[in-house]
């Protein structure tokens, strides 16, 4: 796995690494997934709700698609909800 990985959603520069994100949801009581997961220390969100806190951007910005590429980079743990099957 990377420490850190950097790239760039509708023009901003960013970079994150597993601490950070890690950090940031440190608490954070999770939303109910709908359609795609991640694991972060031992506890499932949603992966914009994860990928919003790590990058400070707005949940419109970005897909979860970039977010699932990205933290599945930094080696978190994807999941895909049942209801979403």
């Amino acid at each position: 796995m990377p420490d850190s990985i950097a790239f760039t959603v509708r023009g901003r520069p960013l970079r994150l690494t597993q601490a950070d994100v890690v950090g940031v949801m440190r608490g954070v009581e999770p939303e109910p997934i709908r359609a795609h997961g991640v694991y972060v220390a031992g506890q499932a969100y949603p992966v914009k709700q994860v990928f919003a806190a790590a990058t400070g951007l707005d949940r419109l910005d970005f897909t979860s698609e970039v977010a699932r590429r990205h933290l599945d980079h930094l080696g978190f743990e994807l999941v895909r909800s049942e209801a979403a099957r």
